[in-house]
Formats: C-alpha cells, sequence, structure tokens
C-alpha cells in the first residue's frame, strides 16, 4: 500500500511539472506575426516622418519667397550660383532662398548673368 501512495505522489508531480517544461519551445504564430506588424509599422512611421520634413521644409520655403517678394527687391538679370533668384534687402544684401527656406547671403561678384 505505501508503494501504491508513493507510485501515486510521484506520477501527481509528474503530471503537475512537465506541462511547465513543455512551454519552453519556439515561438508561437502570434509571436512572429507580431514582429512583422513592429517592422511594418516602423517602415511606416519613417516614411510618415520623411514626408512630413518635406512637407514642412517646402511650407518654409514658398513663405520665405512670398516674404522676400513683399519686403525686398528681385534683382533683374541675375541668378544665384545655383540658378535660383536673387533678392536685394535694404542694405544692399544679395541672397537667395536654399530648400530649407534659409536665406544664404551672397555677394555681388557671385551673381551669374541671365542668357
Amino acid at each position: 500500500m505505501k508503494r501504491f501512495f508513493a507510485t501515486a505522489i510521484v506520477l501527481a508531480f509528474l503530471s503537475i511539472s512537465l506541462p511547465s517544461l513543455a512551454q519552453d519551445t519556439k515561438p508561437t504564430v502570434p509571436e512572429k506575426v507580431g514582429h512583422g506588424v513592429k517592422k511594418g509599422a516602423k517602415k511606416a512611421w519613417h516614411g510618415t516622418k520623411k514626408g512630413a520634413k518635406a512637407v514642412g521644409n517646402k511650407t518654409a520655403e514658398l513663405a520665405t519667397e512670398g516674404k522676400a517678394k513683399v519686403t525686398d527687391k528681385e534683382v533683374d538679370g541675375y541668378l544665384a550660383p545655383n540658378g535660383r533668384k536673387v533678392y536685394v534687402d535694404d542694405g544692399d544684401k544679395y541672397y537667395w532662398i536654399n530648400k530649407k527656406g534659409g536665406r544664404e547671403w551672397i555677394t555681388k561678384d557671385q551673381l551669374k548673368k541671365k542668357d
């Protein structure tokens, strides 16, 4: 009778502990899908960030050009070294507007004549 109870206790212990060992296996299908979703979300975020930056830069460029047309004079017959419009401010300083909306100051010697 003692052997019967001892065997029953050992079997009960094994039946409880073996399923816990079975859980340390390869990742299941939902975990693999989750990884793909994270990767896709990261790609989408980078694309959104890049697009937002481009829109912001273009908006700044157009706003700066609009302000320059109102407050400063456009230099007729000359272009910047990269072929963009040149403006002159009240202090007779020449500049052109870059793609990010900033002013790039140049000297009169750097101006190119229009064809």
